[in-house]
């Protein structure tokens, strides 16, 4: 099963997603739940990556992408909080319409 949490604390500045695991609904490269999840990970990766390189980020994003697991979080200036706040959501809206149409290979978490 994947496991996907979101964390935000407008307080500190900070956004946070991290998925982990594998679905299981089919072998591993051959996986749609993977493939989805996946992809929506990516996009979250190479959107902060794109607010880095235009100077929307108080400082570097920690990107970690290795077998099994991603990890992304932001610290977006003030006044790009909302657009990346935005960019989380829509990531975990995605993450869950997957849930909803795989239901027990893929679980969603908010933290705060």
């Amino acid at each position: 099963m994947i496991t996907a949490s979101f964390e935000q604390s407008r307080e500190k500045g900070i956004l946070s997603m991290e998925l982990r695991g594998h679905a299981g609904f089919a072998e591993l490269g051959k996986d749609p739940v993977c493939a989805g999840a996946s992809v929506l990970a990516m996009t979250a990766a190479q959107c902060v990556r794109s607010m880095e390189q235009a100077g929307r980020l108080q400082k570097k994003a920690h990107i970690l992408i290795r077998g099994g697991r991603v990890l992304v979080t932001a610290k977006p200036r003030e006044e790009a909080f909302d657009e990346a706040r935005l960019l989380f959501w829509a990531v975990e809206t995605g993450l869950r319409l997957l849930s909803e149409a795989y239901p027990g290979y893929i679980q969603v978490k908010k933290e705060k």
